[in-house]
C-alpha cells in the first residue's frame, strides 16, 4: 500500500498545495515548528478516523478557517487506485469518502489505508501505563479482524452502561433489588464481549512475538529473547492461558466462567460505584531475556523494544491480510544511536513506503534509497528539493 499524492488545504499551518509522492522513500526536512508534523498528521488522519495526537478538530483547521480539507490518493495492493477524502468544520462536523461514496461510521475506515506511525512517544508503548499497550493491541487486532473491532466497540459501549449503572445505584438513585437485577444482566452481555477481547488479544500476542523478536535482532544483532505477553486482568481467563489457552476457543464455556467471576465481585462494586474487574484493566509485559523492559529496561533498550513492537504489527498485517502499511517516522532519529537509526532505515523501506520527518539533516546523511523524494517545510510551506541543502 502506498499513497501516490494528497491535496491539503487549511490544515493547520500548511500553506493549500498538491504533492506526488515516492513509492518508496519520502524525507521532510525542517526545523521544528515549521510544520512536519503537521504534514504526517494530515497524510495519517484517515487511516485512523481521527488525529494520530489526539488533537480537537478546532486545533487541526487553519488560523481563521472554517474548514479543512484533504484528499489522498492511494494505491492497493491490487493496484487499484483508491480515493480517501476526509473533511472537518469549526462545528465538530467530520466528512469521510471513499471513491467518492460517504462513510458514515469510523470503524468503517479502519483497515482502507494501513498506516503505523513512530514519534518519541512510541516509548510509551514500553514505558508507560497499560493502556498505550491496550490500546496498541486492539488497533492491531481490529484491522486485521472485523469481529475485534465489533465485539471491542460493543464492550465499550455496554462496560458505559454499566458504569452509569453502579454510579446511580452508589448515589441511591436506583434501588438495590432492581439495580442489582440489571448489573446481572450488563455482567452476562459484557461477558460476552469481553471473551471475544480476550481471545483476540491472547491470538495477537503470540502472533506478533515472532515478528517482533525478528526485528529486534536485526536492529541490535541480539539473540536475547524477545517476548510480547499477554496478562488477563480475569483470573479466569489467566489460568485458562496458563493451563490450556486452546480452551479460549470454547465460546460457551468462557463467557460463562468471566459472567460468573464479574457476578461474584458485584457488592464490592455497588459499594465502590465502579466496575472492578474485566478486559479494559488487561496489561501486556514486553520482556527481553525473561525481564519485564518496563521495570529493568534501559532507555536505549525501551526504545528499541518499542520500535521492534511497531514494525511487528506491519509484518502481521502482512501476515493476515497481504498489506504492506505506510510507515510514518515523526523526529525519532535522534532518539536512537546512529547504527541503529541506519539499520531501520534500511528495514523499514525495504518492503514499505516510509515518510521520514527529521529537523537534523544528519539523520539522513549518506543513505541514498532508489526513488528518494526530498520535501522541505517552512512556515507551513512545503516543497521539492532535488538534493539536501
Amino acid at each position: 500500500m502506498r499513497i501516490v499524492s494528497a491535496t491539503i488545504s487549511s490544515f493547520r499551518n500548511l500553506q493549500e498545495d498538491s504533492f506526488e509522492f515516492s513509492p518508496r522513500v519520502n524525507i521532510v526536512l525542517g526545523r521544528n515548528g515549521m510544520g512536519k508534523t503537521n504534514f504526517l498528521e494530515a497524510l495519517n488522519f484517515f487511516a485512523l478516523g481521527r488525529s494520530h495526537q489526539g488533537s480537537k478538530i478546532e486545533e487541526m483547521i487553519a488560523f481563521a478557517g472554517d474548514s479543512l480539507h484533504v484528499r489522498l490518493e492511494v494505491e492497493e495492493e491490487s493496484g487499484h487506485l483508491l480515493q480517501c477524502e476526509f473533511g472537518l468544520d469549526n462545528n465538530g462536523g467530520r466528512r469521510f469518502r471513499l471513491d467518492g461514496e460517504p462513510v458514515t461510521r469510523r470503524t468503517d475506515l479502519v483497515g482502507r489505508l494501513s498506516t503505523v506511525f513512530f514519534n518519541p512517544d512510541s516509548i510509551a508503548l514500553v514505558r508507560g501505563g497499560p493502556s498505550h499497550r491496550r490500546q496498541f493491541v486492539d488497533q492491531s487486532q481490529a484491522e486485521i479482524d472485523p469481529l475485534y473491532l465489533a465485539g471491542l466497540t460493543a464492550f465499550n459501549r455496554t462496560l458505559k452502561q454499566k458504569k452509569g449503572l453502579l454510579r446511580d445505584m452508589k448515589r441511591r438513585l436506583v434501588g438495590n433489588g432492581k439495580g442489582k437485577d440489571e448489573l446481572l444482566a450488563w455482567n452476562k452481555e459484557l461477558a460476552t464481549y469481553a471473551a471475544v477481547i480476550c481471545r483476540g488479544r491472547h491470538q495477537y500476542a503470540r502472533q506478533i512475538s515472532p515478528f517482533a523478536a525478528d526485528s529486534h535482532q536485526q536492529l541490535t544483532d541480539n539473540d536475547s529473547k524477545f517476548d510480547f505477553v499477554y496478562h488477563s486482568n480475569l483470573k479466569t481467563v489467566q489460568n485458562i492461558i496458563c493451563e490450556d489457552s486452546e480452551k479460549l476457543s470454547n465460546k460457551m464455556e468462557i463467557e460463562a466462567e468471566i459472567s460468573s467471576e464479574l457476578n461474584y465481585i458485584i457488592e464490592d462494586e455497588i459499594q465502590r460505584g465502579r466496575p472492578l474487574l474485566g478486559p479494559q484493566f488487561d496489561d501486556f509485559e514486553v520482556r527481553l531475556s525473561g525481564l519485564d523492559l518496563r521495570v529493568f529496561g534501559s532507555q536505549g533498550e525501551t526504545r528499541t523494544a518499542a520500535v521492534s513492537l511497531i514494525l511487528a504489527r506491519g509484518d502481521v498485517l502482512f501476515e493476515r491480510r497481504k498489506i504492506r502499511p505506510v510507515l510514518f517516522f515523526d523526529d525519532i532519529f535522534s532518539e536512537l544511536d546512529r547504527e541503529r537509526s541506519q539499520r531501520l532505515q534500511k528495514m523499514a523501506s525495504r518492503l514499505h513506503q516510509v515518510f521520514i520527518a527529521t529537523a537534523r539533516q544528519d539523520d539522513v546523511e549518506g543513505w541514498h534509497p532508489d526513488q528518494r523524494k526530498i520535501w522541505r517545510v517552512s512556515d507551513g510551506r512545503i516543497s521539492e528539493i532535488t538534493q539536501e541543502s
